[in-house]
């Protein structure tokens, strides 16, 4: 009989693993997030996990926009293969063969009381998120509805200095903005100008043309300065 310190109740979260898949001609980005958390039991050590998901996102969802998050949980067995796999929240298009195929082929170290190996059942967030570039033909654009002009320098005034800026924001398809960069030959306070401008815009979000969902989406504003 094993003493009572050795009675533990875990609960077990692998750390989240985040890729970033090009899209196509390089104009989207999907991002997937996996989450991997241990439904609460008695042992005194948790499961290890070998490797990574290798999960293919389907060029359908890619195609439809889809976006989401996928739920499902399964059984790691004593000798730490995977059975019983259920979806319980699906994702359109493919994703979910794509994800139980995935789920299938993982390993672990198996979870263990004491000295024994055990099966634990194990809960799984797969988090599907994309960002479409400007070029990308399947959305609309951002319609900006309110654009505040930048401030003019004022150290520079007296040099009476003309130009542009270019700022590469991304339009959140929850109608947040976030500068992603800046592109100029114009001294750095100019840069700050047009992006401290660039964070006040106001928008209405990009759209996916098929799915008709709002989406986020890279897009260029320019800045142009004159005294």
């Amino acid at each position: 009989m094993f003493s009572l310190k050795k009675r533990i109740l875990l609960f077990f979260t692998v750390p989240i693993l985040m890729f970033l898949f090009a899209g196509f001609a390089g104009a989207q980005e999907i991002s997937i997030n996996y989450l991997f958390q241990l439904e609460p039991a008695r042992i005194t050590e948790a499961p290890e996990l070998y490797g990574s998901p290798q999960i293919n996102f389907p060029d359908a969802a890619r195609k439809n926009g889809v976006e989401g998050t996928l739920k499902a949980y399964f059984t790691i067995e004593a000798d730490g293969s995977i059975k019983d796999i259920v979806i319980t929240e699906s994702l359109p298009h493919g994703v979910d063969e794509a994800v139980r195929n995935g789920l299938r082929f993982l390993r672990f170290k198996p979870a263990k009381l004491v000295d024994d190996a055990v099966a634990v059942k194990m809960y799984f967030n797969y988090v599907v998120a994309a960002v479409y570039d400007e070029r990308d033909k399947t959305v609309s654009k951002p319609k900006i509805t309110s654009q505040p002009d930048p401030i003019y320098p004022p150290e520079h005034l007296a040099e009476k200095l003309k130009g542009e800026v270019m700022v590469k924001v991304l339009c959140n398809a929850d109608g947040s903005v976030k500068v992603l960069g800046v592109n100029s030959v114009m001294p750095k306070e100019f840069d700050r100008a047009a992006a401290a401008a660039a964070e006040n815009i106001e928008f209405e979000p990009a759209v996916h043309k098929k799915s008709k969902k709002a989406v986020s989406q890279e897009f260029t504003l320019v800045y142009k300065f004159k005294p």
